[in-house]
C-alpha cells in the first residue's frame, strides 16, 4: 500500500512531498520520520502516524524497537 503525503516539514523547513509504503507491517517512508525530532509537532509527520495507525501499525516508529 502507498501512500502520497504533501506537507510543511519542519526539520527542512520547507514544503515536501513524502511517500509512504507499507507491506506485511514493515513501512518504508522517504523522510527521517523515524528519527525527526519534530515528528510529533510536523503537518507531515502528524498525518504519517494517522496513516501507519489506520493501517494497523501501531509502533510510533515502525522499524524501530
Amino acid at each position: 500500500m502507498e501512500q502520497m503525503i504533501s506537507g510543511y516539514c519542519r526539520a527542512q523547513d520547507q514544503a515536501r512531498l513524502v511517500l509512504c509504503e507499507l507491506e506485511a507491517g514493515e513501512a518504508e517512508i522517504d523522510c527521517d520520520y523515524c528519527d525527526c525530532p519534530y515528528r510529533a509537532n510536523c503537518q507531515i509527520g502528524r498525518a504519517i502516524t494517522v496513516w501507519l495507525r489506520e493501517n494497523g501499525c501501531n509502533d510510533s516508529v515502525p522499524g524501530k524497537k
